[in-house]
């Protein structure tokens, strides 16, 4: 398979996006990875890290999307960005799918105006994986920062979504799906939570009701479905508990310092180790773009080439996984409990108009 990375994009661009292509590449001989960027400074970061396996190749692209930048703008006017010159190539066929550490709401831009939607998807959301401590070790969470207004549908949408995929990704056959709350009665919420819950008990999906914000890392659900405001404001939250918790272990061994806590650091490294693995976010690499024709990695603005590299697996596995067909059938068979889009504003503009 053929994998377009926006080597422009992120904090540490295009440093890390090379040197993470470079890993995943040497893994990876059978595939090919795309650099789309300026060819001056990808030659020279290619030049640093020793050159490139004949399994790497570079595509120019003369514009850069700016974090600074709007999004819709952005794509719509910097043609030659190598974020809209990644998907370009993903649209003709040219790729199977793109990675991006860049601005995330212009990869949302880019993915509907270049891509375009599956059909009877509204607005496509970012699913993020977090560890759960049983059940399949994951549960998937969305929207996680694409959509900050939404309205009950849409949950209902990403439930669909975030179901197929993590049957196809993770194995599960039969998913447990829950809308995020401030408490598991019924009567609690707000008027989304409990309209989007009333659609989802209405569904043929293995759907428990309300957890709480506790409940995403128990393993007890495996999707959990919320609006992108509520769930960018948790995903970043457990990235500062995960760092803070680590923070803490590590403080409190080296004040106290005696033999007994430096004897059992050591032997605690393995786990230590372990679960450094399971919180970081290097480790999960990207989160995919779901709803969108096309498979699209959204990866964290300041990846490490390690997550740059974890973010092209999950793209290689997604793309292998065929996920796209499977959550096009989904979505057409939840068509019956599913209400229609009302008329007016085209899906497309209203997702660009957050």
């Amino acid at each position: 398979m053929r994998l377009v990375l926006d080597a422009m994009g992120g904090d540490h661009a295009p440093e890390s996006p090379v040197q993470g292509a470079l890993l995943f590449a040497r893994e990876h001989p059978e595939h090919e990875v795309v650099l789309v960027g300026d060819l001056v400074r990808l030659r020279e970061s290619l030049a640093r890290a020793g050159g490139a396996p004949d399994n790497v190749r570079l595509h120019p692209a003369s514009e850069v999307v700016e974090m600074e930048d709007h999004a819709i703008s952005a794509i719509r006017r910097k043609k030659d960005s190598s974020l809209r010159v990644g998907f370009e190539l993903v649209r003709r066929g040219e790729a199977e799918a793109l990675v991006s550490a860049g601005h995330s709401g212009a990869v949302m831009a880019g993915a509907l105006l270049v891509l375009g939607r599956i059909p009877g998807v509204e607005r496509p959301a970012i699913a993020t994986l977090l560890p759960a401590l049983k059940g399949g070790g994951r549960c998937l969470l969305l929207d996680a920062g694409a959509n900050v207004e939404c309205r009950p549908v849409h949950l209902a949408q990403w439930a669909v979504l975030g179901e197929a995929y993590v049957r196809a990704r993770l194995g599960i056959s039969r998913p447990r799906v829950a809308v995020l709350s401030n408490g598991e009665e019924p009567s609690k919420g707000t008027s989304l939570t409990r309209e989007a819950s009333e659609l989802l008990r209405a569904s043929d999906l293995d759907f428990v009701g309300y957890v709480e914000g506790k409940d995403l890392f128990s393993g007890d659900v495996e999707v959990v479905v919320t609006d992108g405001f509520t769930g960018n404001v948790v995903l970043k939250t457990s990235e500062g508990v995960a760092a803070a918790v680590t923070g803490l272990l590590r403080s409190a061994i080296e004040r106290r310092g005696g033999l007994p806590e430096k004897l059992g650091a050591l032997l605690l490294k393995p786990t230590f180790t372990g679960l450094k693995r399971m919180v970081d976010y290097a480790e999960y690499g990207g989160a995919p773009l779901l709803g969108i024709q096309g498979v699209g990695i959204v990866a964290h603005g300041r990846s490490s080439p390690r997550a740059v590299q974890q973010a092209l697996e999950a793209a290689l596995q997604t793309a292998q996984a065929g996920l796209s067909a499977e959550l096009t059938r989904c979505i057409a068979h939840a068509a019956v409990w599913l209400p229609a889009r009302q008329r007016g504003k085209g899906a497309t503009e209203e997702a660009l108009s957050d």
